[in-house]
């Protein structure tokens, strides 16, 4: 199961919600009654990744992988990686207001 962190939902142009996981995007396609299935946004281009989660989006119960040449977008997976470091940075480095 994938963590919590690796698991973003973020909105995309279409007003409807993307969801973001190891730098590639999926669109939501069905939600059943008890899981959410989720499809790679290039699946026009032959990609097959598919992944579905519980219906808060919380953990990945399966995932199917993508083909060879489905790129991961390495803008996302680098902005994605940078707000974890800073995530982690600032609950380890907490100080009192009063020390600032």
């Amino acid at each position: 199961m994938a963590d919590i962190s690796e698991l973003r939902r973020v909105p995309n142009r279409g007003g409807s919600t993307s969801l973001v996981s190891q730098g590639r995007t999926y669109k939501l396609r069905y939600t059943n009654k008890q899981k959410k299935h989720w499809v790679c946004s290039k699946c026009r281009e032959g990609c097959k990744g598919v992944i579905w989660t519980n219906l808060d989006v919380t953990y990945v119960i399966t995932q199917k992988d993508h083909i060879e040449s489905c790129p991961v977008d390495e803008h996302l997976a680098y902005k994605m990686e940078k707000k974890a470091v800073l995530k982690k940075r600032s609950a380890e480095e907490t100080k009192p207001i009063l020390a600032i």
